[in-house]
């Protein structure tokens, strides 16, 4: 195959065509590597090569997007990655934004259970979940999620108490809904109880329900 012209396309895009027919379209800095020229002549192999750099060129540029957008696990990249550029691609172009310091699962993984559980108020069950599902390694997030104290999270717990649903625990039905509400936040039930305890008895020694107890 023989480049019958090469010429500027469209911005940063140059167009490629072949024996006067067929035409490609790639990135200038892909002509600047292969220093194509008109002239030319080109194998199969090197075409496909030629393209196959493209796409890599892009799917790096996608990635770098993707991770300005937020940060996200080595895994969660490629599975975006993958939809568009192929797996092999996907994981070409996460390398390359590995090694430039951009994802990094050790430094992810305890950002995001901090979130998921200081933001999110999660608990430890549905936050092990939401970090298995992106795709970070099950040792590391046992790891971390080890490393949590009890106290830290029955803090975050009573706090969503306080906030939420202080009103409800008052009331025996409504408190049955609000145990059912925060284990699909994914917290225990034996920390539920405490945490409500702890609460409904901190409220009392203040005389919050004091109006609620004495109606009778």
């Amino acid at each position: 195959m023989e480049i019958t012209e090469l010429c500027e396309y469209k911005g940063d895009t140059w167009q490629i065509e072949l024996d006067g027919a067929r035409k490609y379209y790639v990135n200038s800095s892909i002509i600047e590597t292969f220093e194509l020229e008109e002239g030319q002549r080109l194998t199969y192999a090197e075409l496909s090569k030629i393209q196959g750099a493209d796409v890599l060129r892009k799917a790096k540029k996608r990635a770098l997007y993707l991770l300005g957008e937020r940060l996200m696990c080595r895994a969660e990249l490629v599975k975006k990655l993958t939809k568009t550029y192929g797996a092999v691609v996907a994981e070409e172009a996460a390398e390359y934004v590995s090694e430039l310091g951009y994802i990094n699962d050790e430094e992810y993984a305890p950002k995001l259970a901090e979130y998921l559980i200081r933001r999110k108020r999660w608990g430890v069950r549905r936050v092990r979940l939401e970090m298995l599902y992106r795709g970070l390694d099950r040792e590391l997030v046992e790891n971390i999620l080890a490393d949590i104290s009890t106290d830290e999270l029955d803090e975050e717990l009573l706090t969503l108490i306080e906030k939420k649903y202080s009103a409800k625990v008052q009331d025996y039905g409504d408190r049955r809904r609000t145990i059912a509400a925060l284990a699909r936040r994914g917290y225990d039930f034996g920390s539920i109880k405490r945490c409500i305890d702890a609460f409904i008895q901190n409220a009392e020694d203040f005389g919050e329900f004091d109006e609620v107890y004495n109606e009778d």
